[in-house]
């Protein structure tokens, strides 16, 4: 070309690099001004805005040059003014490091972009060591801009593909703006009004809008503030383009949400430059958006898969509390529940293992879900029992009260859970339920290995002690959970209990309602004893935990009517202590277990049949009983 010079190709590919650290100033801080804006950080925004326009004007820098290159004038004092445009990219870049938290995204963006800032001055004085050096080996500069523009971006995963709706009443305008960003692979809708602007917005997925200000029906100011105000399109990048070079009209279209103002005529290399840049970070953000997609998919596996295993509110501290996942606890007061299935082992031996399951797997499903109701955590799945906590991991002033309706609604329940059983040929079961307050440790318990959250303590202890004591159909609270309940609560008896780990009788009461607002009631079993003519005479002997005990004895079923019995022993028993009964001339088929419910008169025992119900009931009705 006449009147230019050319540059050489290390020259060249310095002013790629000077390119290619500015665009990515600008991109580093479009995410770092996005990242503010939603968290709504306002006293960083200014200074990150600061950072972008400085970028920015590094892009024009680049511009400028490659202006002096072709000319081969000294850029010196260019070089000057690029020098304090990065000082203003480093020093805004040196503040917010030192206002924004000491570690996290933000501050990842603030290093990138001192380091392509730093990477822009390097190259830049290794630009101005060349400069002497322009004759003789240089090349065109229409060709150093396409390298820096058209090459570099070319159908890069940036612009390729990519949707620009340019908008322009003037067919010449958008034909050469066409043909400049065909070149860099991108798909370019036209649009000649406001309106055919709108309607292309809303039947294509646009990546970025090419806007002049003079359109034939709508000011280009008015349609800009429209697109910004529709929630879906809020972020779509608009380069306005005016032929007016008019400050105060760009500062209100930047400031109604434009990208850029650029003034006509339009520079090819800045707008591709621009586009490019623009497009980049669209890239990214669609990158990122898809990042973040994959990983709600994935914390919705773990919900799903993992919820089963863990309440909601374990799952939701171990996915986005930072010390979800450390092991050691807090010392909290909570109630403590525990539901177990009485004669489970009994009933166990006389189902197929996939019938157990089951059985079980229906039961916890019913009692999970009124658990929860009630604010529960429902902590593990014990063999066929089940230990709920009230009051963690969320805090709850009402835990006992929760806990406590909880139960009573959980016994109500479990007709549906027999029908289930009929319907499906599984045995009729009964729960007994224990409840316990008291301060505990709550937290993750275990190792880096292998961690559980739960609670432990003395107070967890004696809460699988009641339990226990109960039969089926009962719920057994301590004397703590009543003093902590704020309802009104019914109950049946008083009891005194020894149990291990205490040193004195435990106090617990047999409960029946609790009052507003639960308002629920257990339903009155119909127990009245039917006198027998002849007593029925038993092998009596007493439990010890899980064995028996080598104390042995007769007795005899005086009257009866289901499960509950009335027995005369020749030794003194317990309240709630359990025992085997047998009847001796029907042997090991006969074989039940009871627990003690109350006393009448000396050595005349209330009890209720644990396991071996239905055979020593039916054995038992089939005795002749007193006409009344």
């Amino acid at each position: 070309m006449v009147g230019e010079v050319r540059i050489s190709a290390n020259q060249e590919e310095l002013c790629r690099a000077l390119h290619d650290a500015a665009v990515a100033i600008v991109a580093h801080a479009d995410k770092l001004i996005q990242q503010f804006a939603s968290r709504q950080q306002q006293e960083h925004l200014e200074d990150a805005e600061r950072i972008r326009e400085a970028g920015r004007d590094l892009l024009a820098a680049v511009q400028a040059l490659l202006t002096l290159l072709q000319s081969g004038e000294s850029f010196a004092s260019v070089r000057h003014d690029v020098r304090n445009t990065v000082g203003l990219v480093s020093g805004y870049a040196e503040i917010l490091e030192d206002e924004v938290a000491p570690r996290g995204e933000a501050l990842r963006e603030l290093r990138r972009i001192q380091s392509f800032a730093a990477r822009f001055l390097s190259n830049l004085d290794a630009l101005s060591a060349l400069a002497s050096d322009l004759a003789g080996d240089l090349t065109a500069v229409d060709e150093v801009i396409h390298t820096l523009t058209a090459n570099t971006s070319n159908r890069s995963e940036s612009t390729l593909g990519r949707k620009v709706l340019l908008v322009d009443d003037n067919r010449d305008n958008r034909e050469l703006v066409g043909i400049q960003l065909n070149r860099l692979g991108i798909e370019v809708v036209e649009a000649r009004t406001g309106a055919e602007a709108l309607e292309a917005l809303a039947v294509k997925a646009i990546d970025l809008v090419l806007l002049d200000l003079m359109l034939p029906d709508i000011n280009g100011y008015d349609l800009l503030k429209q697109i910004k105000q529709d929630k879906a399109r809020r972020n779509l990048s608009i380069i306005i383009i005016s032929g007016v070079k008019d400050e105060q009209s760009a500062i209100r279209c930047i400031e109604a949400g434009a990208s850029d103002y650029i003034v006509k005529p339009v520079n090819a290399t800045l707008l591709r430059a621009r586009v490019s840049s623009l497009l980049e970070r669209k890239l990214w953000e669609d990158k990122e958006s898809a990042y973040l997609g994959n990983l709600e998919a994935s914390y919705d596996f773990i919900r799903k898969v993992f919820g089963r295993y863990l309440s909601n509110d374990v799952m939701q501290s171990l996915l986005y509390d930072n010390d979800g996942l450390t092991l050691g606890g807090e010392r909290r007061e909570v109630t403590i529940l525990l539901a177990d299935i009485r004669s489970f082992s009994v009933i166990s031996q006389q189902l197929a293992p996939e019938d157990c399951v089951r059985l079980l797997n229906n039961y916890f499903a019913v009692m999970t879900n009124i658990i929860m109701s009630y604010q529960g955590t429902v902590d593990e799945f014990i063999g066929d029992g089940i230990l709920a906590i009230f009051g963690a991991p969320l805090s709850d002033p009402l835990h006992s009260d929760h806990a406590v309706a909880c139960a009573l609604a959980m016994q109500n329940a479990m007709p549906e859970v027999n029908r289930y059983n009929l319907d499906n040929g599984l045995p009729q079961i009964d729960i007994g339920i224990g409840i316990n307050t008291g301060p505990v440790v709550v937290g993750n318990v275990g190792s880096e290995l292998r961690t559980k959250y739960g609670v432990v303590g003395h107070h967890v202890n004696i809460a699988s002690r009641i339990e226990s004591c109960t039969v089926g159909g009962q719920v057994l609270a301590s004397a703590q959970t009543l003093a902590r309940t704020e309802a009104e609560v019914r109950y049946r008896a008083e009891l005194d209990v020894d149990v291990k780990g205490c040193t004195d009788p435990l106090k617990l009461y047999d409960l029946k309602a609790i009052a507003a607002p639960f308002d629920i009631v257990l339903p009155e079993t119909d127990s009245v004893l039917k006198m027998l003519c002849d007593p029925v005479t038993l092998d009596v002997r007493l439990m010890q935990g899980e064995r028996l005990s080598q104390s042995a004895g007769v007795g005899r079923v005086v009257a009866c009517c289901g499960r509950h019995l009335l027995v005369e022993v020749e030794f003194a028993l317990s309240s709630l202590e359990e025992v085997q009964l047998m009847l001796p001339d029907v042997g090991d088929e006969s074989i039940a277990y009871a627990r003690v419910t109350g006393v009448d008169g000396e050595r005349r025992y209330h009890m209720a049949l644990t396991s071996g119900v239905g055979k020593m009931s039916s054995l038992l009705d089939q005795r002749p009983v007193k006409t009344p």
